[in-house]
């Protein structure tokens, strides 16, 4: 493996200086010797021969394969959820943060126009949030 794949010595610009980066980077290597190339005494890819894949994979494979895992994992930067108070009349507007944090915008009405809120005015408000 050090043969093939030079980040493991410092010898060369593709010297990983970050963990994160030479384990992102073990992956692919991993994942192109085991599924994209023909070994050499085998006659078929290491995946072939175990019986993971019925085909010789190509990096776009590889790329489209990513793809899909990402937008199956995507989580919004936030989201809105509109809740009525418990006591009294009224609505409220709470912004769920991605790392679970949540802000609340109170004073509605009603339960439109807290939803007229969200499309009209949350921007310039989330904006305004970024901001401070």
């Amino acid at each position: 493996m050090r043969m093939g794949m030079r980040r493991f010595t410092r010898l060369t610009n593709a010297f990983s200086k970050k963990l994160e980066n030479h384990c992102h980077a073990l992956a692919l290597y991993f994942m192109f010797y085991n599924f994209c190339r023909i070994h050499k005494t085998l006659k078929v890819a290491p995946a072939m021969a175990a019986g993971v894949t019925d085909k010789l994979w190509e990096m776009d494979d590889l790329v489209a394969m990513l793809e899909q895992w990402e937008l199956a994992n995507f989580k919004p930067e936030y989201n809105f959820v509109v809740r009525q108070y418990a006591i009294g009349k009224g609505h409220s507007v709470s912004v769920l943060w991605r790392g679970g944090e949540v802000d609340s915008v109170f004073g509605f009405e009603s339960e439109h126009a807290a939803l007229d809120w969200i499309r009209e005015k949350s921007q310039a408000w989330l904006l305004n949030q970024s901001k401070n």
